[in-house]
């Protein structure tokens, strides 16, 4: 429910006026009703101190005249109800008043808010040195009182509601002269917002009455309607120069457009052959690596093959023998006579010992076991090759790295075992998140050219691969006694096309290549060298890489 201005003044008014109202009125009972109960209390105490003065000695000497005559003296006071004197024992020695009110249980009152009998009732002790010889008990009319303070509470709560109508109907008055400049404004700024579609400001300026705010405030509203008129015709006149304008850049735009379009195409071109090149360069440093590997492989495969094939000739051999052993044996029959079967023994036993079965039946279990070492060699070369011819593919996996290695070991070894001692100090590393052909191209590279540093010296020497976990990142290094690199080619070291051997002994493209696959994977590669001493190539690689992505 939506109020009016006016609504909510004469509420807010009236409701500030009711809340005073009631403050007065609370503060005004409870002023007089104090003032009545102090009066009460007091005139109530002081008859009752009064009374206990003229009974006491009376008391003291059973004088039960003297005693009669203080209560009917006391009785002549118009407001005083009733009067008794009570001795130790609880007896009346006299009293005066109504007989309803004097069989009455005697009940001290404490206030007069408690009081519901208009008689306030109190009593006081008569004593001497600290000892209680009886009390009096007195009641005092408070009627006349109660009846004053209705009568007072009535007035007050009357003109307080009079007051609040006063309050409502000036309220009135004021919002409705407060709200008549407000209609005239919330009507203008109505005109206004329908006046917008046609521009007609000019129309909706709204009268000035009176010389306050309200007139203040109109007189901004007439402003600002001139305002908005000079606004519009200044903003007609823009939109047409916009127009004209937009026409323009939209021409330029266009052929702007076109020509990015044109552009785009010849990047995506470019960037396709750029692709293509890139891939082709792997392909033939792969095919480099893999002439470089494909004799020693060859080598390694081969010596496998060699002894696996002369053991299936030897087994070929034994196989005969030992069929025509079980054919012998399976001629025993327990259902023959015992000569026959005495016969067919011992011709089995001349024939074990004649072909020295002992000894055949000893070499099969050796001959089985280095075959199947001898092709789980050529597996695990052939499986290396696999993940070498991999190098091309964008695959992403979780792999272990000191695997990686030892495959890598194992596709060159044919080309390190004869010129150098290879030492591995792997650390325990988590599986990492790369692509396992193309950092086995890279730690293929790195080796055969540790291996062929270690060659130009003319000595056996040594390369160390070490793992280690830094942190985030596995490093590894590999280290070689070999003829080391001077200062001035170190500088040039992973640039495409530089190399340091005869022509036709290598691409240039080995180190290159894989700067930009550990580049790729988020890491680096680091060299140091000493010439006549050796390098120290350090690779880091983080642990997850673009697995977070």
């Amino acid at each position: 429910m939506r109020l009016s201005l006016r609504t909510k003044t004469i509420a807010g008014t009236s409701l500030i006026e009711a809340t005073l109202l009631l403050i007065l009125i609370i503060t005004s009972l409870s002023f007089i009703n104090a003032l009545i109960e102090d009066t009460v209390v007091k005139r109530a105490q002081t008859t009752a101190n009064l009374f206990v003065a003229t009974t006491k000695n009376a008391l003291l000497s059973l004088d039960l005249a003297a005693l009669e005559t203080s209560v009917q003296e006391l009785m002549t006071n118009p407001d005083i109800v009733y009067a008794k004197v009570i001795d130790s024992q609880n007896r009346v020695l006299a009293q005066a008043g109504e007989d309803s009110v004097l069989n009455q249980l005697f009940v001290g009152d404490t206030a007069v808010s408690v009081v519901d009998d208009s008689v306030y009732d109190t009593n006081r002790a008569i004593t001497v040195a600290g000892q209680q010889y009886g009390e009096i008990q007195i009641g005092i009319n408070i009627k006349a009182v109660q009846s004053s303070v209705l009568t007072i509470r009535n007035w007050i709560i009357s003109l307080a509601l009079l007051e609040l109508v006063l309050v409502a109907v000036f309220s009135f008055g004021l919002g409705t002269y407060l709200t008549s400049q407000l209609k005239a404004l919330r009507k203008g700024a109505k005109d206004m917002l329908q006046a917008i579609p046609e521009k007609n400001y000019r129309d909706i300026i709204i009268p000035i009455k009176g010389n306050d705010e309200l007139a203040e405030l109109a007189r901004s509203f007439n402003t600002l309607v001139n305002t908005l008129a000079s606004e519009s015709d200044s903003r007609d006149r823009a939109e047409t120069q916009l127009k004209a304008l937009n026409a323009s850049l939209e021409k330029k735009i266009a052929e702007r457009t076109q020509a990015l379009l044109d552009k785009n195409i010849e990047l995506e071109q470019s960037n396709k052959d750029r692709k293509e090149a890139q891939q082709q360069l792997f392909q033939a440093e792969k095919m480099a690596s893999v002439g470089q590997l494909a004799a020693g492989v060859a080598h390694e495969i081969n010596n496998p093959v060699g002894f696996v094939s002369s053991n299936l000739n030897t087994l070929e051999d034994y196989l005969p023998l030992i069929q025509l052993l079980m054919t012998l044996a399976k001629q025993l029959d327990a259902s023959e006579s015992d000569d026959m079967l005495r016969k067919r023994v011992d011709e089995l036993q001349r024939f074990y010992t004649q072909h020295d079965m002992d000894f055949i039946s000893a070499d099969v279990a050796p001959l089985i076991e280095e075959s199947r070492e001898g092709l789980k060699r050529v597996s695990e070369i052939v499986k290396g090759l696999k993940v070498f011819s991999r190098v091309d593919s964008d695959e992403l996996q979780w792999y272990d790295l000191n695997h990686c290695l030892t495959t890598t070991l194992t596709m060159v070894n044919n080309k390190l075992k004869y010129i150098c001692k290879v030492e591995t100090h792997f650390a325990e590393l988590p599986n990492m998140y790369f692509n396992l052909g193309k950092i086995t191209q890279v730690f293929t590279n790195l080796l055969i050219n540790a291996g062929q540093a270690i060659e130009e010296t003319g000595q056996q020497g040594v390369i160390k691969i070490k793992t280690e976990l830094v942190g985030d990142a596995a490093k590894v290094t590999i280290a070689d006694t070999g003829c080391g690199i001077t200062d001035t080619n170190l500088e040039k070291l992973f640039n495409p096309f530089f190399t340091t051997k005869p022509e036709g002994q290598g691409t240039g493209l080995g180190l290159s290549i894989s700067y930009g696959i550990i580049e790729e994977h988020g890491g680096n590669i680091e060299v140091q060298s000493t010439p006549g001493e050796g390098s120290v190539f350090t690779v880091t690689l983080p642990l997850c890489g673009k697995a977070e992505d």
